[in-house]
């Protein structure tokens, strides 16, 4: 065997195990064509071998002209191959290309004008020579082989993403497998190279079905440098064997058995590797499952932003996915500064647990110094082993937790929780791949622990600045509470002097008519009295229902009924005399909407307020003749929701201001004292992130504003 046809070989079994492969894979006619390409390729390479193996001219006329008939189909099949990859328009091309080449394949078969003469090269091959026939031929063939590398460079830049890396690969493998097998024509023209360069076309198949058949792709580049050198390894480990024996013994049988020993040394690991990987996908299959359920868990647990049903789901996940005796994680607690239980699940028996781990604990200081999941069994066997009396105290620890496998959860250097789990209900044991999975599982735990106690504390500090907020609107609102509760004393105080008085006058020279007129008096006195103390108590009230933080539940909240408590408690900060307020909705034929009537008021009551400072700004900067501030307030029921409008007459937002509104601390009142800042903030938090509603506002500068809140309706 020639190094001519041990190529030949090589590239033809390649290209049939590629084509058979292509086959097997088909889901589109771009991987019937490319399955056609490979069979196609891998008959040209048959002939080849057997051209580069015969012993006279005939033979090797038979074996070139099989050789060519796959020839005149590779560049008609590499055209369709881009054609279908590029979603190529011009059919009637298509149909052209597969024309010839039946035609030039019917000349091959049935006359000598194509393969003619025979001539002996290289002192071992019988090699054909181009005829005119054979040039024009030829000249087709480059053609139409130039045509989808032209195709596929232009359309390449307008691929995205995977489509373009494809495009890569197709590109600059088929040039390197083209360029490879267009040197086997050279003897043809007289060019005496020896023609073993067609290895090249390994590299190509294999980079283009590994573009077209895969979907995430490496670096073409470094595909390219491993199949390049996986290729010329093998043709010096295969090759220098196969010169020595030509050497040594010339040809012979022994080229037989060799030549399949190093086609089997070839393709034996790669049958080895694909053994090994089903028998072990067999084997793992459930724990690969499970391992798989564990990933994708993994991936969401930083979309719950609820510690307590974060811990609950992991337990759930756990016990459910690995088919485990059950699950507990403990998470720490800085003011105890122990590691409570957090949530725990338990297939069979009751679902008690041990309470607490301490700091001190020896479970924790192990995890402190070493941060990687613990295996029961590990423990014990070395606390056997060494006779060591921590270890045997560490085991006492985990057996009273119930523990068969422990996973450390660290943010940082610091453990904040631990996550214990049983027995697999199989009995089977934890594997090292297992152990990989749960260092995964730790490392997402930490950050979706991270962010839930994150957002826990954001919230805290949330209701703390809508506090901070309303106390700030309560010390600016201190003028307007403090006379009318004085009004209030002050009428007391009157009232009862009068009786007093009344009393003292008349006590000594009363007549019955006097006395029933005296208690007449005393009557309407104390009726104004209970009358003020009723006033009073309800502007405590009022004020009391304002300051609550608002965590009562959700329930149906009637709009009027709100915006009357809203106006209470305004008229305390501003004059309610200067401002002109518009219902454009029928209470009657308004739907309660869900939500919490404290927190819905300090909205109304901000909106009402800003619209009113707007206003009055408008009213002292303008000085506009006949202006009247007016608030008008509509309620419109759209689907499963209410629309209130709140509309002002007011100076409006400059334009350049109006994506800063919402920002804590930022405020265009005049003065700060006029203003926190935080008021829009406090609006936005509370209808879309407590309410699940929605706030909108549109403001012309120097026209006014329109503040549209969007709440849903109360069910049922």
């Amino acid at each position: 065997m020639t190094p001519f046809s041990l190529v030949s070989f090589l590239v033809c079994l390649l290209c049939t195990i590629l084509g058979l492969f292509a086959f097997l894979q088909i889901k589109n006619r771009l991987h019937l064509v490319w399955a056609l390409f490979n069979l196609d390729v891998a008959i040209w390479s048959a002939g080849t071998f057997l051209a580069g193996m015969a012993t006279n001219e005939n033979l090797a006329r038979i074996d070139w002209k099989l050789s060519h008939l796959g020839v005149l189909f590779i560049p008609v099949l590499f055209y369709h191959t881009i054609y279908l990859f590029l979603n190529l328009k011009n059919r009637v091309t298509l149909v052209l290309i597969y024309l010839q080449a039946i035609i030039f394949s019917l000349i091959l078969l049935s006359t000598n004008l194509i393969i003619y003469p025979i001539k002996f090269l290289f002192k071992s091959i019988f090699y054909y020579t181009a005829t005119p026939l054979y040039c024009l031929m030829f000249f087709v063939w480059v053609v139409i082989v130039i045509i989808p590398f032209f195709e596929l460079f232009k359309g390449r830049k307008d691929l995205k993403n995977l489509k373009q890396q494809q495009g890569s690969y197709l590109f600059w493998g088929s040039l390197i497998g083209f360029f490879g097998g267009a040197t086997t024509v050279a003897p043809a023209f007289g060019l005496n190279v020896y023609p073993a360069w067609h290895f090249t076309i390994c590299i190509y198949v294999l980079m283009a079905t590994y573009a077209i058949f895969r979907y995430q792709l490496m670096d073409i580049r470094v595909v390219a440098t491993r199949l390049s050198i996986f290729i010329i390894v093998y043709s010096l480990i295969l090759g220098i064997p196969v010169w020595l024996g030509f050497k040594l013994l010339g040809k012979g049988l022994w080229l037989v058995p060799v030549t399949c020993m190093g086609i089997l040394a070839t393709v034996g690991p790669f049958i080895y590797l694909y053994v090994q990987k089903r028998a072990e996908d067999r084997l793992l299959q459930e724990q690969r499952r499970y391992q798989a359920t564990l990933r994708q868990a993994s991936a969401g647990m930083g979309k719950i932003k609820d510690l307590k049903k974060l811990l609950s789901m992991i337990v759930y996940v756990l016990t459910n996915a690995i088919q485990i005796e059950h699950a507990s994680v403990y998470i720490f607690d800085e003011g105890k500064k122990k590691y409570l239980l957090g949530a725990s699940k338990r297939k069979f028996g009751n679902n008690s647990f041990l309470e607490s781990i301490e700091k001190e604990s020896l479970l924790v200081e192990y995890f402190v110094q070493n941060k990687n999941p613990l295996i029961f069994e590990e423990i014990n066997q070395k606390a056997l082993d060494s006779k060591d009396f921590k270890l045997s105290q560490l085991k006492q620890i985990i057996v009273s937790l119930e523990g068969v496998l422990l996973v450390p959860i660290f943010i940082d250097q610091d453990l904040i929780a631990i996550i214990i789990m049983g027995k697999k209900e199989s009995g089977n044991p934890y594997s090292s791949d297992d152990l990989s999975v749960f260092s995964i599982l730790a490392n997402q735990t930490a950050l979706a622990i991270e962010n839930a106690i994150f957002y826990e504390r954001m919230k805290l500090t949330h209701e703390q600045l809508f506090q901070a907020e309303k106390m700030a609107t309560i010390g600016t609102m201190a003028d307007g509470l403090s006379h009318q509760i004085n009004n209030r004393f002050h009428a007391l105080g009157f009232i009862a002097g009068d009786a007093i008085d009344t009393i003292q006058m008349n006590q000594k020279e009363l007549t019955q008519v006097e006395v029933k007129e005296v208690l007449d008096e005393l009557q309407r006195a104390f009726v104004r009295v209970q009358d003020n103390v009723v006033q009073g108590g309800e502007i405590v009230q009022g004020l009391l229902r304002y300051t609550r933080k608002g965590d009562a539940g959700f329930v149906p909240v009637d709009v009027e009924a709100v915006f009357k408590a809203a106006l209470e408690m305004v008229q305390f900060k501003i004059k309610m005399h200067e401002l002109k307020i518009v219902r454009e909705y029928d209470p009657a034929n308004i739907p309660k909407i869900k939500g919490n009537f404290t927190q819905l008021q300090e909205v109304f009551f901000n909106l009402i307020d800003n619209g009113y400072d707007a206003m009055m700004q408008r009213k002292n900067e303008k000085k506009e003749p006949g202006f009247q501030p007016t608030l008008i307030v509509r309620v419109i029921k759209e689907g499963d929701f209410v629309q209130i409008v709140f509309e002002d007459n007011g100076m409006g937002v400059k334009e350049d201001d109006i994506h800063k509104l919402f920002t804590p601390f930022f405020t265009t009142k005049l003065s700060s004292k006029k203003g926190t800042g935080l008021g829009l903030y406090v609006i936005k938090k509370i209808v879309e992130d407590n309410h699940g509603g929605l706030v909108e506002m549109v403001s012309k500068y120097m026209q006014g504003t329109q503040m549209k809140l969007r709440l849903p309706i109360a069910i049922g």
